[in-house]
């Protein structure tokens, strides 16, 4: 397994179905990283105390070249483990921990 990685800002909505599926999607990012392709992502290492959020490990190792703190799982082009569906990119995950502030 990889990880562990974390979340953050995510609506408990989201977590609740994230929890129910076991999947993480993400869409393509639109700040610094900005990117056309698809991306699951998140932060590397546990959850800091104090923050509402999640923290997961996952079968499929980061995106090669992504950075260090900020890994990312792609599906363009598909790869074991990621999947793309429409513009969104998902990765199974197992939710270790979870925090709601």
């Amino acid at each position: 397994m990889h990880g562990p990685y974390y979340r953050v800002g995510d609506s408990p909505e989201v977590v609740r179905k994230i929890l129910e599926s076991g999947e993480l999607w993400g869409s393509a990012p639109r700040n610094i990283f900005q990117s056309d392709f698809p991306k699951v992502k998140a932060f590397a290492g546990h959850l800091p105390s104090g923050e509402s959020g999640f923290e997961f490990e996952t079968e499929v190792a980061p995106d090669d070249g992504c950075h260090p703190d900020k890994p990312t799982w792609s599906g363009i082009p598909n790869r074991a483990g990621v999947w793309t569906d429409g513009a969104y990119a998902r990765i199974n995950v197992r939710v270790v921990r979870q925090t709601v502030i």
